[in-house]
C-alpha cells in the first residue's frame, strides 16, 4: 500500500463502526432510514473528489447499496468486489458496541471483524489505487452491500439489475486472509404437524403432533446421517440438517394439535438446494404423518470455485507474499453473499478477522491483517486476468 498508511486507514474504520448499521432482522424497530445509510453517508465522503463513481442504490424501504466504480486502463468486463454494511444485533453489550475500542493493533466493536473490517480493506485498496494516478487494467465495482445478515435482499438485487459478465469475483468476510474457495448452501423453513385436541386424562381420542414431531425430528438426524455417507468434500464436512426452533401446545391439560419446527438444511456444494429440500419433504411423507412445509424463508445456493482456476492460483500466491505465511485455499461451512454471483464467475471469499469472533462480544480485528488484506485486494485489482 502506497498511500494508505495503518493510521489512516484504523481512523477510518473506527468511524464506520461508529456508524449504527445492525439489522433488525425480521425483529421491530423504530427506524425511518435504511439500515445501511449512516455508513452510505460516509463512505459517500471517503470517495467525493476521488474520480469514482459512486451510486447508492435502494433495495427496500429498509435497505441499500452503494456502488463504487473505478474505471480502467481498457474496457471490458469489470473485477467484483463486495463487503457488506449492516451488522447482527449488540443485544448483549449495547453500551460499547458502537463505541470502537483501540488496544494496540486491535480494534474492538460491533462490525469491526463482520464485515467493517473486510469493507474498510477493500476501500483502502480502491483509494490506494485512486490516488496512485495508476489505473487498474480493467474496471473496478466495489459493492458495499446492504442486508447480508438477515436475508441477502442487496447482493440478490444487485446481480438481478448487474448480472455482469465480471471477469473475477471477490466478497470480503473474516476469513484470516485465506482464500475461501467453497461453502455451503443453507435452505431454511417450517414443518408443522396437525393433530387432534383431547383432553389429557383421555389422550387415546386425540392425536399428540408433538409426539409425532419427535418422528419427524429422528428421521432428520438418520436423514443427515445416511446423506452425510453419500456426500464427501475434501474441503468441508458434511451436510447439516439442524433443527433451531420447536413451538407446539396450548394448555397444559390438552393433547397439542398443532407443533412447528424450524429447519435449517446446510447444502454441499454441487448440490441444488430445492432439488435436496424436496428429497427431505418426500422422504418424510413416508412417516404417513399429517405434515405441511412452509415455503423456504431461505434458499442459498452453495459456493464452488475449481482449486485450479487462475483466480485461485493467484490468490494464493498473493496472499502467501503479503502475509508471509504458506497458504492453502479452505472451505467453509458457513455461506455469504458470495453464493448468488453467477456460477460461470471464479469467485473466493477473503477478509481480514476470525469468524469464530463475528457476532461475538468485544468482536475485533486486528489492523495488522486489515491492512495485509487491503494489499491483497489491491494486487488483486491491479492483476490483468485476461493476460492468464
Amino acid at each position: 500500500m502506497n498511500k494508505m498508511t495503518t493510521e489512516r486507514i484504523r481512523t477510518l474504520l473506527c468511524d464506520m463502526i461508529r456508524c449504527d448499521t445492525i439489522n433488525p432482522m425480521g425483529r421491530p424497530h423504530k427506524l425511518t432510514r435504511t439500515v445501511e445509510r449512516p455508513l452510505v453517508d460516509l463512505l459517500q465522503g471517503v470517495f467525493a473528489g476521488t474520480g469514482a463513481v459512486v451510486t447508492p442504490l435502494p433495495v427496500s424501504e429498509l435497505h441499500e447499496n452503494l456502488e463504487i466504480r473505478i474505471a480502467g486502463r481498457q474496457d471490458g468486463p469489470p473485477l467484483f468486489f463486495e463487503s457488506h454494511m449492516d451488522t447482527v444485533p449488540a443485544d448483549d453489550w449495547p453500551d460499547t458496541a458502537l463505541t470502537p475500542r483501540v488496544d494496540g493493533d486491535v480494534v474492538y466493536g460491533r462490525g469491526a471483524c463482520d464485515d467493517k473490517g473486510p469493507l474498510v480493506s477493500m476501500v483502502a485498496a480502491v483509494l490506494d489505487i485512486l490516488e496512485s494516478g495508476e489505473p487498474p487494467p480493467y474496471p473496478v465495482i466495489l459493492l458495499a452491500a446492504g442486508d447480508e445478515e438477515s436475508t441477502q435482499t442487496g447482493i440478490r438485487q444487485y446481480v438481478g439489475d448487474h448480472r455482469g459478465p465480471y471477469q473475477i469475483a471477490v466478497f470480503g468476510e473474516p476469513t484470516s486472509n485465506v482464500p475461501v474457495i467453497q461453502h455451503k448452501g443453507v435452505v431454511r423453513w417450517d414443518i408443522t404437524i396437525k393433530g387432534v385436541s383431547a383432553h389429557t386424562s383421555q389422550p387415546e381420542f386425540g392425536r399428540n403432533a408433538i409426539h409425532e414431531m419427535i418422528k419427524v425430528i429422528r428421521r432428520l438426524a438418520d436423514y443427515q446421517d445416511e446423506i452425510e455417507a453419500l456426500h464427501s468434500n475434501p474441503l468441508l464436512s458434511g451436510p447439516r440438517i439442524n433443527v433451531t426452533r420447536i413451538d407446539g401446545g396450548r394448555t397444559r391439560n390438552a393433547v397439542p394439535d398443532e407443533c412447528t419446527i424450524w429447519v435449517d438444511y446446510r447444502i454441499m456444494p454441487g448440490l441444488d438446494s430445492a432439488e435436496e429440500r424436496q428429497k427431505v419433504i418426500d422422504d418424510l411423507a413416508l412417516l404417513g404423518l399429517d405434515i405441511a412445509h412452509a415455503e423456504p424463508q431461505v434458499a442459498m445456493p452453495p459456493l464452488s470455485t475449481s482449486p485450479e482456476s487462475a483466480l485461485v492460483r493467484q490468490a494464493v500466491a498473493i496472499c502467501g507474499a503479503v502475509t508471509g505465511r504458506e497458504i492453502a485455499p479452505v472451505g467453509a461451512p458457513y455461506g455469504t453473499d458470495a453464493a448468488w454471483i453467477d456460477t460461470g464467475t471464479p469467485t473466493l471469499v477473503i477478509g481480514p478477522g476470525d469468524i469464530k469472533h463475528a457476532h461475538a462480544i468485544d468482536e475485533f480485528v486486528t489492523m495488522t491483517e486489515v491492512m495485509q488484506c487491503a494489499e491483497i485486494h489491491r494486487r488483486l485489482m491491479m492483476h490483468d486476468w485476461r493476460a492468464e
